[in-house]
Formats: C-alpha cells, structure tokens, sequence
C-alpha cells in the first residue's frame, strides 16, 4: 500500500513539475507579445495621480443643493400622480373588470 502511494506522489509530482516547466520554457506568441505591448503603453502612470482633491466643500453649494432637492420633492408630492391608488385603481379589481369584458366579448361572438 506504501509503494502505491509513494509511486502515486512521484508521478503526480513529476507531471506537475514538467508542466511547470514547460510553461515557464515556451515563448509567448508574437500576438501576445504585440498586444501586451499595446496594452501596457496605455496604462496611466502612477506619477500622475493627483495628490489633492477636487472635491467640492463648500457648505453653502451644498446647502444650495439642499434646497433644490428639497423643492423637488415639495414638487413632486404636490403632484396628483403622487397619491395613493384608490380602490378604483386596485389591480386586482382592474382584472376581474377585465376578465368580465373578456367573457361579454365572447359570449356576443359565440354562435347561440
């Protein structure tokens, strides 16, 4: 049973260390090598990234934000579309209401 094991171990270990191997030994084709240099000519430099920021603190701009969303929403509970529905316009009633016109229609095309 030792020998079934440790035989096992040096395939999978030999097989796995030649696929290693293999890997690390080939050449990448042209196609790769041409498209990684495309894409690594188009990553910004870290040197670049701006230190401060440009965040915009201003307490009266965001008081002045405060109470445009404020009136929008002012506007749009002053709207009529922004009450509740109304039994008349419960769902459920709207297809029971419509499954009745449906059987209207088709009891008056229905040969008698």
């Amino acid at each position: 049973m030792r020998l079934a094991i440790v035989a096992t171990t040096l395939v999978l270990g030999f097989g796995v260390g030649a696929l290693g191997a293999c890997a690390s030994a080939s050449e990448a084709p042209a196609w790769f090598e041409a498209r990684s240099a495309e894409n690594d000519s188009g990553y910004p430099s870290l040197r670049e990234v701006p230190r401060g920021t440009d965040a915009n603190t201003d307490a009266s701009h965001w008081a002045a934000v405060e109470a445009e969303v404020v009136a929008a929403r002012t506007a749009l509970k002053a709207s009529p579309r922004s009450e509740p529905a109304t039994q008349a316009d419960d769902p459920a009633a709207f297809l029971n209401q419509a499954r009745e016109d449906l059987e209207d229609a088709r009891e008056a095309h229905s040969p008698n």
